[in-house]
């Protein structure tokens, strides 16, 4: 089973860089289009693609991308995942730089 947040849930988390806002863009919705196809294609859950309020995206985000399924019994929406843009929040806070060659 994916995750599908209740009040206990499996952590799925990964990192990247990249030296400008259109490639870390591209790579935020390319991980988003993964969490859809296992929701869609592999377990038949319908998915809705979606970008979070600033109020519920990811503290110290750019922004944050969504999949939310619907559960038809409780009338509710439910997260199945998330993709963030981190833009450079965290690199300037702890001083991470790149050399480009």
């Amino acid at each position: 089973m994916p995750f599908i947040r209740t009040r206990e849930f499996l952590w799925q988390e990964g990192h990247c860089a990249w030296q400008t806002d259109e490639e870390c863009g591209a790579e935020v919705l390319e991980i988003l289009d993964g969490y859809a196809m296992v929701y869609e294609e592999l377990l038949a859950v319908p998915v809705v693609k979606g970008r979070k309020t600033e109020k519920e995206k990811f503290a110290g985000a750019a922004y944050t991308t969504t999949v939310e399924t619907f559960v038809d019994a409780v009338g509710r929406g439910c997260q199945g995942g998330t993709s963030h843009n981190l833009g450079q929040n965290f690199s300037k806070m702890f001083n991470i730089t790149f050399q480009d060659p």
